[in-house]
């Protein structure tokens, strides 16, 4: 009786190891958010060659997102249809169409307000003072008035420091998200004595990248995959205005391990859309003359896969071709909103006139199974024929969300 009570006890842990580690992979492997298309279903990951995860779901309302509308449900992923795992939020929506990119534009963005990117000291006739650093002012802040007055541009914020004259004046800043306001003064410098702030504070940028997609539902774009930062911060710019500018490639600087290289891109000075949002999965806007060329479908995350896959991409003064990769890695739960993918460029035409990915190509469209499923954000280093990519679903998001809309109405009616 002992034996067999022993036997049963081992066999009892046995089964509770089993199962909690099937509640843990089935906790690791289903999204907390699933996309589904055209009433396909979601079929939770098998183990063992078993699919041993059933859902229940829960009905809602529809809503609409873009031109679709979707319906979405509450559903409770179970072990054997009886132990609870874990609950996920399952969306089915008609299948969406965009116009693939690849080619590079011309990037021409203002932000609102200014952004300080350094400070300074200042020799006074009591010795060295820093002014932002007595206010309470921090590399990144991004200071929107002064004294009530809306900061136009550097040169705006310039002039209304130097007037101060050594006046306190108030300043409202944003600093992560928060308003903030705060009291600085200028402070006279002993050998010049004019007034100095100590501040190196940027308003613009200008660069190239690459487009994802023209979503023709309502003329927009998307591109780059990740938002436009500053160069000294590493902060988001905030987005005032912009351009989308036509641009070609005129050269390369090849990239090597340990070096990443670059396209070289010139604007041609005609401005052919404009900037709506900068944001962590890319830049978006509207184009002045629409998109032309065959409708693609965009896959859902669930539908990416590892294996073979393409990137579409401009490196030259020719149109945008066709080169192979293949997909290393899929993140279904990537906390990083633009690295939900490892690609890795395989084709030799390509290696061998660029070494890989190239500072200028984030926003290339990457193809697998006929169907845009995202584009390159990042390139590694060590390795440039690796990096990372964003789902092309979260882009398309972004590109009928309500902020979009907004400038929509706008674009419409002018």
């Amino acid at each position: 009786m002992r034996s067999l009570i022993k036997f049963l006890s081992v066999i009892s842990a046995f089964v509770c190891t089993i199962i909690f580690v099937l509640i843990y992979v089935g906790d690791m492997l289903i999204p907390d958010r699933i996309m589904t298309v055209e009433e396909t279903g979601y079929n939770a990951p098998v183990f063992l060659g078993f699919n041993v995860f059933k859902s229940e779901t829960i009905r809602e309302a529809g809503v609409v997102t873009g031109t679709a509308r979707v319906s979405q449900e509450n559903s409770e992923i179970k072990l054997l249809n009886i132990i609870p795992v874990k609950k996920t939020k399952i969306t089915s929506t008609k299948r969406q169409y965009v116009v693939i990119g690849g080619e590079v534009f011309g990037i021409k963005l203002y932000t609102e307000g200014v952004v300080i990117v350094g400070t300074d000291t200042i020799e006074t006739q009591n010795g060295k003072e820093c002014p932002a650093e007595k206010a309470g002012l921090k590399i990144g802040d991004i200071v929107l008035k002064f004294n009530d007055t809306e900061i136009e541009s550097t040169k705006h914020f310039t002039n209304l420091l130097q007037n101060s004259r050594g006046k306190a004046a108030k300043l409202s800043i944003n600093r992560n998200g928060e308003n903030i306001d705060l009291n600085f003064a200028t402070v006279k410098e002993k050998t010049s004595e004019k007034y100095k702030a100590g501040l190196w504070v940027r308003d613009s940028t200008a660069g190239i990248g690459t487009v994802t997609f023209y979503n023709t539902s309502n003329n927009s774009f998307g591109g780059l995959g990740h938002a436009i930062c500053d160069v000294d911060t590493g902060e988001v710019m905030p987005l005032k205005k912009g351009e989308m500018a036509e641009a070609y490639v005129n050269g390369l600087y090849k990239s090597q391990n340990g070096n990443v290289g670059e396209l070289c891109g010139v604007l041609t000075g005609k401005n052919i859309g404009t900037l709506r949002i900068n944001n962590e999965t890319g830049v978006y806007g509207y184009t002045y003359f629409g998109a032309e060329g065959e409708q693609m479908p965009v896959a859902v995350k669930q539908e990416v896969h590892e294996g073979y896959a393409q990137i579409y991409c401009t490196v030259d003064k020719n149109p945008p071709q066709y080169y192979d990769a293949k997909i290393v890695k899929v993140y279904s739960n990537s906390s990083s909103i633009n690295k939900d993918l490892i690609i890795e460029v395989t084709d030799n035409e390509l290696i061998s006139k660029t070494g890989g990915i190239l500072q200028g190509m984030s926003g290339t469209p990457i193809i697998q199974d006929g169907m845009l499923i995202g584009a390159i954000t990042h390139v590694f280093v060590n390795n440039p024929k690796q990096g990372y990519g964003i789902f092309a679903e979260r882009m398309l998001e972004t590109s009928v969300c309500q902020e979009m809309q907004k400038y929509e109405v706008i674009e419409n009616a002018s």
